[in-house]
């Protein structure tokens, strides 16, 4: 055996073996598995000298040292230069702050307190203690009296702002003579609104809480959300870019919460109340105020996707036209767009399956009166109409599959029309009866469309309902998915709230992989089969009969090639025999193909505020074009109106002035003027039971009523 050949029986390693394990709040090292050392896990300066010491002992490269106490290679070599320098004591971490005599001197100090005390700001104090020689910075002068038994007056506060209960309470008689500036001053607008929908009640009734605190209660909160969206902030994140005191005026704050209190906030405030329960109470309100059209409700589900780690169930997206991770909304709208309700659908069933869920939610506010459900091809099956049916359900949906192809000739159509909104639709229509497995015949009309293609409707409706109206109510669908297309813009209903997901605990069956591949193998073996065949074809073609005549001289000669088709035939027998005794389904579980489901709570609350304040943002809306009198740009006007800024002032112990700067075009200004009148008529409140609000318009060029600028 040669000298330099290391022996068979030598267990020396030939490179030390250095591990560090965190355990108790203590951090070990290990050499060769023996402990070496020990020491706290914040005590940073050991750690530094130990770091230093194996690198300057051991024959490990400084790269693996670094890698197991988590340093960068470079922060070990610049730890070595230290030592190298000033030895260990180099390495110990110094003391933070000042390393001199503090500039401020007991004389100094008297100056600045006597100055203070004249009523000079701080700014002021320190540059009038300055010297060419000694420079006294605002943030010396401002330590001085951060410590002080006396704090400073606090800034002019708007009635909600007394301090009192941990939830916010109307306030008492109080004198608040100055007034503050918002740059988002129309967005109180929305309080009238809210006001009629009598969300501060249904609150109240649920129980609703964010927990003990002295500032910031359940109703500023719901508000904080509803004008996060209103002024179109893109998440709860963005609210950090408004101007946080403008944003404290709309909820009567000194400042507006933080996005992490604001978050807080949110969390306390699900966990106090059934959400789905606050969006069946706003459901009731929405039909109190105004009526579903004829009885029409259009279902339909809005697929959100996630971009996430958590293997969530797949949906359809329509957007990029793939199969992708995310989760299923469900929205009620009425023929007019607005959106009534919402709930989720996590597993994604097909809107035939969340139909049944639908029909619930409308009997538990629309009672046992008729109504009528309209709905796209993906709620189409037999198993649906025949629920519908049974319940006493009317329907209207297009007619799916090879029958909805089919061409009639022109002249079975005739002319009809129907009148909807003060407007005459016509259509050429033809009638007729579809029947349908499992369900019978059904009523079917088909129109002509716009492109001239012949669309087949399908309805259970009766006779008396005319064909004109049937497909003008279908037709009318479209304004959900603009209503789904205006809130993914404006409100955000995609986005996700909170994180975390939980392990899908029902079992469910899936397609069997196995026999996927069975079928994949079967079809290799087949195309084989086939091209060996093809060989033996050719071969036969290519005799030649003068040296080889019979068939049997033709099979002796290719027996090989015979011999592998047989046997190729007789593995695709068995692979075939495999695939009819592998089930079709297995449990999803068994295969490990579990799914997370995301945490949705905070979700759903949000949401429901969500189209909560674009039902109150729509009413206003509305009320506005009754003088402005342009519906194709009332929305896009009145987005606007919601971002006027303007001044807040106390009128009174129990009345807020709220002075809106006037728009700059006379039309949109004078339709405005005209709203005020009619919302100052009904004397909105301000939160839950705060001071009455009253609006006014303020001119450009006319003086605010306070010392503070208009914006």
């Amino acid at each position: 055996m040669s000298a330099s050949a290391p022996s068979l029986f030598d267990f020396t390693p030939r490179f030390p073996r250095l591990e560090v394990v965190d355990a108790d709040d203590r951090r070990n090292v290990f050499l060769n598995g023996h402990l070496a050392g020990r020491y706290p896990c914040d005590d940073k300066g050991t750690e530094r000298v130990v770091v230093t010491q194996l690198a300057e002992v051991l024959s490990l490269p400084d790269r693996q040292i670094a890698a197991a106490f988590n340093l960068h290679p470079v922060t070990v070599s610049r730890l070595l230069g230290l030592v190298r320098e000033g030895g260990s004591a180099a390495l110990l971490p110094s003391k933070p702050g000042p390393k001199g005599p503090s500039k401020m001197t007991s004389q100094l100090e008297a100056r600045c307190r006597s100055l203070r005390a004249d009523g000079a700001s701080l700014r002021s104090i320190a540059k009038q203690v300055s010297t060419a020689a000694k420079k006294i910075s605002y943030v010396t002068v401002a330590s001085l009296f951060r410590t002080d038994s006396a704090p400073p007056p606090p800034p002019p506060a708007l009635p909600l702002e007394a301090e009192a209960t941990p939830e916010i309470a109307p306030v008492a008689a109080a004198n608040f003579g100055q007034s503050r500036s918002t740059r988002y001053a129309g967005a109180m607008l929305l309080f009238s609104a809210l006001a009629r929908l009598d969300v501060w009640s249904v609150f109240q009734s649920l129980g609703a809480t964010t927990g003990p605190a002295r500032r910031l209660g359940w109703a500023q909160t719901v508000a904080a959300i509803v004008f996060c969206f209103t002024l179109r902030f893109r998440s709860i994140e963005d609210w950090k870019n408004g101007r946080r005191q403008d944003l404290g005026v709309l909820i009567g704050e000194t400042s507006a919460p933080s996005v992490l209190s604001l978050r807080t906030k949110i969390k306390e405030l699900t966990e106090s109340i059934d959400p789905a329960a606050f969006s069946r109470a706003m459901f009731q309100r929405y039909l109190a105020l105004e009526p579903v059209w004829e009885g029409l409700y259009y279902v339909d589900g809005h697929f959100c996707p996630y971009y996430g780690e958590h293997p969530t169930p797949r949906g359809w997206d329509a957007k990029r036209g793939l199969a992708v991770k995310g989760h299923n909304d469900v929205y009620l709208h009425d023929a007019k767009g607005r959106a009534l309700f919402f709930f989720s659908q996590p597993l994604n069933d097909s809107l035939g399956r969340a139909i049944p869920a639908a029909i619930a939610e409308i009997r538990r506010v629309h009672g046992k009166e008729p109504f009528t459900l309209v709905f796209d091809r993906g709620g189409y099956s037999g198993e649906t109409f025949r629920f519908l049916h049974g319940e006493g359900i009317g329907f209207i949906t297009y007619l799916k599959g090879r029958s909805a192809k089919r061409q009639y000739a022109a002249h079975q159509f005739k002319a009809g029309w129907f009148a909807f909104e003060g407007k005459r639709h016509s259509y050429q229509l033809f009638e007729k009866k579809t029947r349908v497995r499992g369900v019978g015949l059904i009523r079917t009309v088909v129109f002509v469309g716009d492109d001239g293609q012949q669309i087949p409707v399908l309805t259970n409706l009766a006779a008396t309902a005319k064909p004109a109206k049937v497909v003008h109510c279908l037709r009318l669908r479209w304004r959900q998915e603009n209503s789904f297309k205006y809130l993914a813009e404006n409100y955000a209903i995609d986005q996700i709230i909170q994180y975390g997901a939980d392990p899908e605990t029902q079992d469910r069956l899936i397609a069997n992989p196995k026999r996927k591949a069975l079928k994949e193998d079967a079809r290799l073996l087949a195309q084989q089969i086939e091209s060996l065949q093809a060989q033996l074809g050719r071969a036969l073609e290519d005799n030649d009969e003068s040296h080889r005549s019979t068939a049997r001289g033709l099979k002796i000669a290719h027996a090989e090639l015979r011999g592998q088709i047989a046997q190729k035939r007789q593995t695709l027998t068995r692979v075939e025999n495999r695939l009819r005794h592998t089930p079709s389904q297995i449990s999803a579980q068994q295969a490990g193909k579990t799914r997370a489901l995301l945490h949705e709570d905070r979700r759903l609350l949000v949401n429901a505020l969500k189209l909560t304040a674009a039902n109150a943002e729509r009413m206003l809306a509305l009320q506005f074009d009754r003088f402005y009198q342009n519906p194709k740009d009332t929305f896009s006007i009145f987005r606007g109106l919601l971002q006027l800024p303007g001044v807040v002032r106390s009128a009174g112990p129990d009345h807020l002035e709220v002075l809106l700067q006037r728009p700059d075009s006379p039309k949109v200004a004078e339709a405005l003027a005209m709203l005020l009148v009619d919302l100052n008529h009904k004397k909105p409140r301000m939160l839950d039971g705060g001071p009455v609000l009253t609006f006014h318009l303020l001119d450009i060029n006319q003086t605010a009523p306070s010392t503070d600028p208009l914006l």
